[in-house]
């Protein structure tokens, strides 16, 4: 998935450290799916990217596990969040009864 999104990115003109970013935040997106979404087992998770105005790319990772509130102390570990947010330009999380959806936005 890295490297797949890596290859799309620097194809529609994303330099090289905004490439860094959008793999590093994508996978911090689906690592969050994989701890935390479905904690009865295994589960899916979507990647899609997108290109969706001249110079905007949008990666979106989602889930149809259940959304838990972060625990008060997550001790060494609790900071996926942030750091997505700290990657992107623009972050929104959407979660609801059919799972969540990280929507992660770039500019080229």
């Amino acid at each position: 998935m890295r490297l797949r999104l890596a290859e799309w990115a620097t194809g529609v003109g994303m330099d090289r450290d905004g490439v860094d970013d959008l793999v590093l935040a994508a996978y911090e997106a689906l690592a969050n799916v994989a701890d935390h979404a479905y904690p009865d087992g295994p589960g899916d998770a979507w990647v899609e990217a997108d290109r969706y105005a001249p110079d905007q790319l949008v990666v979106v990772v989602t889930d149809r596990g259940r959304w838990r509130p972060p625990p008060s102390d997550p001790g060494l570990r609790g900071r996926g969040m942030t750091l997505i947010a700290a990657l992107a330009e623009k972050v929104a999380v959407q979660r609801g009864d059919a799972g969540t959806r990280v929507v992660m936005h770039w500019r080229v």
